[in-house]
Parts: C-alpha cells; sequence; structure tokens
C-alpha cells in the first residue's frame, strides 16, 4: 500500500497536465486544418481529464501491483493510452479503424508521455 500512496498521490496533478496539453495539442490542430476553434476544445479537454483520471488510477494501480520499472511503465503508459485514444475516437466520433486520423496520434504519444511524467517518473524521482 506504500508504494502505492506516491504514484496516486500523483494521479490529479498528471490528470490536469494531460488534459490541457491535448486540448491545447488539439486547438493547434484543428485551426490550422479547419481555421476555427470551438465548443470542441472543452469536450476534449473535459474527455481527457475524465479518461486520464479514471485510467490514469488503473494504469498506476497496474504499476504499482506489477513493481514496473520506468521505461516498462512508459511502454505500458504508450501503449494502453493510445489504444483507448483510438477506441474513443472510434467510438465518439470515427465509424471503422481506416477513418482514424493521424492527428489523433500527435496528441495522444506526446500526452501519453506527459502522464507518465507527471506521475510515475515523478513518484519514482521521489523516493
Amino acid at each position: 500500500m506504500r508504494e502505492t500512496q506516491p504514484l496516486f498521490h500523483r494521479l490529479f496533478p498528471a490528470a490536469i497536465a494531460t488534459s490541457i496539453f491535448a486540448a491545447l495539442a488539439h486547438a493547434v490542430l484543428v485551426g490550422i486544418a479547419a481555421r476555427s476553434i470551438g465548443l470542441e476544445l472543452v469536450y476534449i479537454a473535459a474527455v481527457t481529464f475524465v479518461v486520464a483520471l479514471v485510467g490514469g488510477a488503473v494504469l498506476l494501480a497496474i504499476v504499482a501491483a506489477l513493481k514496473l520499472r520506468p521505461v516498462s511503465s512508459l511502454l505500458l503508459f504508450l501503449i494502453v493510452i493510445q489504444a483507448i485514444a483510438i477506441r474513443l475516437e472510434m467510438y465518439l466520433f470515427e465509424g471503422s479503424f481506416s477513418d482514424i486520423s493521424w492527428q489523433y496520434g500527435l496528441i495522444s504519444v506526446p500526452a501519453s508521455v506527459i502522464a507518465w511524467h507527471q506521475s510515475v517518473y515523478c513518484a519514482y524521482r521521489e523516493r
């Protein structure tokens, strides 16, 4: 239980940082592609925050349970967050796997690194 406390202590700040990054990155991509920014920005930030909070808690529990080191936990974050982002995009915006936009990779890969850094890496460094 003691090893999970530093991880879960970092959950809320990591979710906030991840959602802010995702919202800003999405705003830039939409601004470039569509030349407009709208309510979708708030929607992306809110969905990202909720997913980062809930999904982050599950990922941090897995990291603690399996006692993963930084490199293996980073790979876990990259793979799982990419899968969640693809699934959410398919569910909310697109119909099939072939319709997925490459721009979401530009958002989700750095967002997963930010989520990992703000949670697992910071907790690992504080030990």
